[in-house]
């Protein structure tokens, strides 16, 4: 009797990359093509001003094309940093509200699918003032909402009064959110890792699933950010290292890569332009062999 070889194929993530608009939408589509990325990641407007550029319907076009005809996806917008959801200054919070409602609007022109959010920081209140805020401004913009686009709040490192900085916050605000459904989590590896998540090594990628599954659940993770930190973990710095150059590192990158529930998911760097190319390569070479 023959013997048969069965040949099991696994899911490998896709790896994309957050790219500038500054130079227009075509630009960027272009730059990502050249690039070779499978998913894209943008500011629709200045990431720490108010101003936001208009968008042509001849350069949207042109980008849902080349998305298109490139199969790069997810598309995902991220919320400007001046944003604070947390705030308990109501001009700051209205400003929040006003700022994510436009960008959902926005994301529909470009076919997103997702939009970033950091849940922001409590700075003279408390962590479960700050918590009640953020749901409460979710509950609000996604009160008259009715487009496909997924808010993703993101996990943060911890630095000063940072909200999401633990998986047992960002459950809280979630909880406390009516459309549960509309939102779900982004993993930034340098923020997790900094804010004591230790992702470089199976242990500690074992031990953050089963911290999922203690809170939020896994089913909420959506996407993932995929950047080295330039500090050590529990280290609540936020500063993002070139893959490889950094306290995860290669071995880190190709273990989360690899994993069974990770690797189900979008990896998009958010690293220096310079070098990024070097980047998306190492993390095709890691996940690849």
């Amino acid at each position: 009797m023959k013997e048969v070889i069965k040949i099991i194929t696994y899911k490998k993530p896709r790896i994309g990359a957050h790219l500038p608009v500054g130079k227009g939408l075509k630009h960027t589509a272009d730059t990502a093509e050249k690039l070779e990325i499978e998913a894209l990641q943008v500011f629709l407007r200045n990431p720490r001003g108010r101003k936001a550029r208009q968008l042509s319907d001849e350069e949207i076009a042109y980008f849902n094309r080349k998305m298109v005809d490139n199969n790069i996806s997810p598309v995902v917008v991220h919320i400007p940093y001046i944003c604070n959801p947390a705030s308990l200054k109501e001009d700051v919070y209205q400003f929040t509200y006003e700022i994510i409602s436009e960008e959902l609007q926005r994301c529909k022109l470009i076919n997103a699918d997702y939009l970033v959010l950091h849940p922001g920081a409590y700075t003279t209140s408390s962590p479960a003032a700050g918590i009640n805020r953020v749901s409460n401004l979710l509950n609000w913009v996604l009160d008259d909402y009715s487009g496909t686009t997924m808010i993703l709040l993101e996990t943060m490192a911890g630095q000063g009064t940072e909200i999401g900085k633990n998986f047992n916050e960002l459950n809280q605000i979630l909880q406390n959110t009516d459309k549960n459904d509309k939102i779900g989590i982004c993993f930034d590896t340098c923020h997790t890792f900094a804010a004591g998540y230790d992702c470089s090594n199976i242990e500690g990628i074992n031990g953050i699933l089963r911290e999922m599954d203690r809170t939020f659940g896994r089913e909420k993770i959506k996407l993932v950010h995929i950047n080295d930190s330039s500090y050590e973990s529990g280290s609540k710095r936020d500063r993002h290292a070139h893959i490889g150059e950094g306290f995860i590192g290669k071995s880190g990158f190709r273990k989360l890569l690899k994993n069974c529930f990770f690797r189900e998911f979008p990896f998009i760097l958010e690293t220096d332009p310079d070098g990024q190319k070097e980047d998306i390569e190492i993390l095709k070479n890691l996940r690849d062999k």
